[in-house]
């Protein structure tokens, strides 16, 4: 029988003592395996020592990992570990079936155990799992849900909390996919549980508040900020005693009243008590209106509940019946069946009798429970999930790094791994570390020693991981590694130059290129080999992005710098030649009077016709044989004409991906590419072109659905999701994002775009509690004078901040594993904008580089250079654009002589017309400097709605109420008055925005047509609404033509009334002179009658302008 030490000495694998440590571990325990200390091969070494010591045989021990990558690389070292002992007879007898040994993903076991059982829960046992069915199944059962008639009250609270698309796709599809996977449903009494804890956070708040108003009433302090507080806090106090319920106190704390600028300086103790006690005030005052806000609308909660039940229990319907699942069901069903089918459990609890799992820490308390169960003490199949202190005491091995849980996205919780060890120690388990890092040089981990301590430094937060000190290696020799920081700083004003500069994205991708190319081309970034040191290859170099965003910006550098890459996201693809040509071709196979697509395929590597031949032959039928070409250009045309006859059968006969595959290899544009060396980097984009053929093939589409696909996505700058390429291998520099990279290693790598900042997610649906939901609210209340927010559920009052505090943990731990990545040389850039400086006096880093520069001193407004014999600081510097312009350059002298043989076609015998523009709207008319003084009309509900959209939402309110004063002058009714609305507001507000800004837009209306004003001037007289005109005008000393639009014109016997229609927040006697001058003088020349005009604001109608301008006078 071969001992497991003879096997150590026979490969000469030197564990160290810690490795030592985790192999020979016999009882339940954890390793925390930092990055590069060989937990693959403690993993394989433990496996292999269970084996051999007949503790196990191969089909008993379960190993678990993250990724189905992982499990190919753990079966087979553990297979070549075996392998040395084939000798032994029962290894030998083991390797026989060594296939079946349970290696896997930890998905892949679940749905094993599922399959044993999902009868028992209504699923058949050859169901499938498919993600993107899934998400079609989820939007038909909601779709059909909301549009149900009549619609239950839930539905219709969230179909005007939400808009349409908003409510599918951000709402219930990740409501369905996130929270409640099978058997997962909605608890019954949770708006219970909701209101028990936002009643005690109500009552705990009221007390606060109450005394802090009592504090702020005894203020002695005479100064005028001070005494502003005491009369406020006064008043608020008598109006809160009088409140008669709670109803009415929310009315009142959600109001303006109380609230003041913050105060400035003072010295008394009152000012000082007020200035520091202002922030705890206001959130006081903002819990109490959440509070209140839920309390009240126990209704409205209750109904949308009833609704998410009803969702949840058709969209589990649906799963069963269509057998089609996710893995998330598969691991919540896995853990669900062996709590309840206890013999299931006990089976494989005798099956397996150790249990290995690799990456732990990116998994979650579901998953500690599977196992857990698995590894229940035998022949104790209690209820519910055993304790630590009921688990078999030898049975799991935990492996995985707290400082690497980067998944949060996926569901991962980083808490779970931290508490293992405090859970299984306390019952006689135990702790392992991996300290030392073999695959870094020293000098790299000993500088990762020096940041990281300030950069993961928290305060003992679950959710944040610990950093200790990494142990290293032996040097290798003679080699020197390094890092280089290049930072671009924060230019407020860019100096004007002669050529334009490039965007910052663009100067930070040339320096990185630059640094790559001399990185290549010297002998100062040496790598160590087999053979000693040798220089860096591209293939020895990654560039790792947390967001993709910025990735065209190096492809361009790199391509500029003749560096040679390969992308794992194409975000590219369809902004390049390729697609474009590729689609250029189907188009005209499928529209062949596409003129567009002829010349586009002409002048592509499918033809490539010279310039002189395409004006020919685009004025001619499609590939008219009887055209006038030179004999090359006759060549290639008819060569392509061959082509395009054959592609005409491919699409007809044959699938999306053989479409593909003929554009790529049977044209010909395979082979041009490959014929100049600055295309090759183009070679890859056929592979994942060729995915998506592949992918749309699989999805049932047709040629004219891939053709309608590849249109609404040409020269979109953004990644394609689920369109993953398998490459044999790969070439060049490796550009991934920093979740790509997890588990790889490069001799050199680039942390790029270190000064991007995460997109601000505002969350669209509550996960507060035992349950997701979505919102059931949305109450405005006052955070200050002229600042509202909303009261939209209950995570507000016991949440506020916790996802910016979990998603700054994880950006420090993407730090830590993009760096990891290095073994010898490391890159880091960024560029600081007006954004990402993080200035502020409590503010926090929220970028990698601001981070970096915290933990480094650098001062990031004058970043200081230096070059130590490790770190080297650099600043990246601006561009000129034309940098990124690659070709070759043409001598000179040839560059004349081409351009006056050009200029014989360009040069015009007579000199250019010079173009003006002649046509202008009215509006346009008015000069800033002509608007005078401005008074603030009343305030609509309808402000505080669009003050949160943009300026075209603005204007449409006005557009809105301008149709409808239309209406209502012509006495006109209408079926609907949404169909008034214009796009501006229909397409981008939800139900309940639109709802106010409809009863505002009738108010204005039906105040004006009630209006003793209207009675006398308007309605006994004949009126035209919307009169069209267009008047010459002298304008900047110029005769021009103004168009326009007279909103109101009336026929009275002293001559015409012009009445131009205002919903303006402020009133301006000259804003709207110049307009309404141009309507009388239009008026006038077109009827020769006196003209009166006037701009009515329909906010105040008091608030009226009017101009008189006689018949025979040019005066006003």
């Amino acid at each position: 029988m071969m001992q497991f030490e003879d096997i150590l000495q026979k490969t000469q694998k030197n564990l160290d003592k810690d490795q030592l440590e985790a192999v020979y571990a016999d009882t339940n325990c954890v390793v925390s395996a930092g990055a590069g200390s060989g937990k693959t091969t403690v993993l394989s070494y433990r496996f292999l020592r269970l084996v051999l010591q007949r503790k196990a045989k191969v089909d008993e021990i379960l190993t678990l990992t993250f990724t189905r990558k992982a499990a190919a690389e753990m079966h087979q070292r553990i297979h070549q570990h075996l392998l040395l002992c084939k000798d032994d007879p029962e290894i030998a007898k083991q390797l026989a079936t060594f296939s079946e040994a349970p290696i896997s993903t930890l998905d892949s076991f679940c749905t094993t155990i599922v399959r044993g059982d999902s009868v028992a829960f209504g699923i058949a046992q050859d169901f499938v799992i498919d993600d993107e069915q899934n998400n079609k199944n989820a939007r038909k059962v909601a779709k059909e849900l909301i549009d149900c008639w009549p619609q239950s009250k839930g539905a219709r609270i969230v179909s005007e909390l939400y808009a349409p698309d908003v409510l599918l796709d951000e709402v219930l599809l990740p409501l369905a996919n996130k929270h409640y996977f099978l058997p997962k449903m909605v608890e019954k009494g949770l708006a219970d549980t909701i209101f028990e804890a936002v009643r005690a956070e109500y009552e705990s708040s009221l007390d606060q508040f109450l005394t802090l108003l009592n504090r702020y009433t005894a203020f002695t302090d005479s100064t005028k900020t001070v005494q502003g507080y005491r009369d406020d806090a006064l008043v608020l106090q008598n109006k809160i005693q009088s409140c008669a319920s709670e109803g009415e106190l929310k009315e009142l704390l959600c109001s303006k009243l109380g609230h003041r600028r913050a105060p400035g300086k003072g010295k008394s103790d009152d000012f000082q008590y007020l200035k520091e006690s202002l922030p705890e005030f206001r959130l006081v005052r903002k819990k109490l209106c959440i509070a209140l806000s839920i309390l009240t609308g126990r209704e409205q909660l209750d109904a949308v509940i009833d609704f998410c039940t009803d969702f949840v229990d058709a969209y589990h319907k649906e799963k069963r019946t269509s057998g089609i699942l996710t893995f998330s069901d598969v691991s919540s069903l896995a853990v669900e069946m062996l709590i309840k089918n206890k013999p299931l459990r006990a089976y494989y609890k005798n099956k397996y009798r150790y249990i290995m799992i690799d990456e732990f820490q990116d998994n979650n308390e579901q998953q500690k429970a599977l196992l857990y169960l698995l590894a229940e003490q035998p022949g104790q199949e209690g209820e519910g999930v055993p304790s630590a202190s009921c688990l078999q005491r030898d049975k799991l091995f935990f492996v995985g790094d707290e400082k690497q849980s980067i998944y949060r996205f996926r569901g991962s919780d980083v808490s779970v791994f931290k508490q293992l060890s405090t859970e299984l120690t306390s019952v006689g388990g135990a702790a392992y570390e991996l300290s030392t890092n073999y695959r870094s040089e020293p000098a790299l981990i000993q500088w990762f020693n020096s940041i990281f301590p300030s950069i993961m430094a928290h305060d003992n937060e679950s959710y944040e991981a610990d950093f200790k000190e990494l142990s290293f290696r032996n040097p290798s020799e003679g080699i020197h590694s390094s890092c280089t920081l290049l930072i671009k700083e924060y230019e407020p004003e860019k100096s004007e130059t002669e050529e334009e500069e490039a965007k910052d994205s663009d100067a930070e991708a040339y320096a990185v290129a630059s640094m790559l190319r001399k990185m290549l081309d010297s002998d100062e970034y040496l790598i160590p080999c087999a053979q000693g040191m040798r220089r860096p290859e591209p293939n020895d170099m990654a560039l790792l992005l947390r967001s993709t965003s910025n990735q065209l910006s190096f492809e361009k550098a790199f391509r500029r710098m003749d560096i040679p890459y390969t992308v794992q996201a194409a975000r590219s693809l369809m902004l390049e030649a390729v697609a474009n040509d590729f689609y250029a071709m189907l188009q005209l196979a499928i529209y062949p009077d596409d003129k567009l697509a002829y010349a586009t395929t002409l002048r592509s590597p499918f033809c490539n016709l010279s310039d002189h031949a395409i004006a020919v032959a685009v004025n001619e039928p499609i590939f008219d044989p009887g055209l006038e070409l030179s004999e090359s250009d006759r060549n290639r045309f008819f060569c392509c004409k061959a082509f395009y006859d054959r592609l005409l059968w491919v699409i007809a006969n044959q699938g999306l991906s053989d479409v593909a595959n003929a554009l790529w290899y049977e044209s010909g544009y395979y082979l041009s590419l490959t014929a100049k060396a600055e295309s090759q980097v183009y070679l890859e984009h056929f592979t994942f072109f060729h995915r998506l053929a592949q992918m749309q093939e699989e999805q049932g589409k047709s040629i004219s659905q891939f053709l309608d696909y590849l249109r609404d996505n040409l020269v979109q700058n953004e990644k394609i999701d689920e369109l993953n390429v398998i490459k044999e291998s790969e070439q060049g520099v490796q550009i991934m994002s920093i979740h790509k990279s997890k588990g790889l290693e490069f001799p050199i790598v680039v942390l790029a775009n270190t000064g991007s900042k995460a997109k601000n997610r505002s969350k669209v649906y509550s996960d507060y509690g035992p349950c997701a939901l979505p919102f059931a609210l949305k109450i405005p209340y006052f955070v200050s004078e002229t600042k509202q927010e909303y009261a939209q559920h209950a995570g507000q009052l016991f949440e506020e901040g916790l996802d910016q505090a979990l998603d700054r943990a994880e950006l420090k731990r993407l730090l830590y594993v993009a760096l990891t990545r290095a073994e010898t040389h490391l890159v880091i850039s960024g560029v600081f904008g007006r954004q990402n400086r993080d200035t502020g006096e409590d503010a926090q880093a929220s970028t990698h580089l601001k981070m970096l520069c915290d933990s480094l001193g650098l001062a990031i407004d004058q970043i200081d250079e230096r070059e130590d014999d490790f770190l080297r600081i650099r600043k990246i510097q601006s561009i000129a654009e034309t940098l990124f312009y690659t070709g070759s350059r043409t001598k000179e002298e040839l560059f004349r002589k081409h351009l006056a043989h050009a200029r014989l076609w360009y040069d015009r015998s007579s000199a250019p017309y010079s173009v003006q523009k002649i046509r202008y709207a009215t509006t346009a008319l008015v000069h800033p400097g002509q608007l005078g003084v401005s008074i603030l009309l009343p305030s609509l509900p309808t402000d505080a709605i669009l003050s949160a959209y943009a300026e075209e939402q603005v204007t449409g309110f006005g557009t809105f109420v301008h149709r409808l004063c239309e209406q209502y002058l012509r006495n006109t009714s209408l079926e609907d008055i949404r169909d008034l609305l214009p796009s501006e507001l229909s397409k981008v507000l939800n139900a309940s925005e639109l709802s106010t800004i409809i009863k505002d837009a009738q108010l204005l209306c039906e105040n004006l047509v009630r209006s003793s004003w209207y009675a006398e001037e308007i309605a006994p007289y004949l009126c035209e609404t919307e009169v069209g005109f267009f008047q010459a005008w002298e304008h900047e000393g110029r005769r021009i033509v103004v168009e326009g639009s007279i909103d109101l014109l009336v026929h009275t016997p002293q001559g015409l009334l012009v009445v131009d229609f205002k919903t303006d927040r402020y009133y301006s006697a000259e804003a709207h002179r110049q307009q309404v001058e141009t309507y009388m003088e239009a008026v006038r020349r077109i009827y020769g009658q006196p003209v009166r005009g006037c701009v009515l604001y329909l906010r105040n109608l008091d608030a009226m302008v009017s101009w008189e301008k006689d018949n025979d006078k040019n005066t006003v």
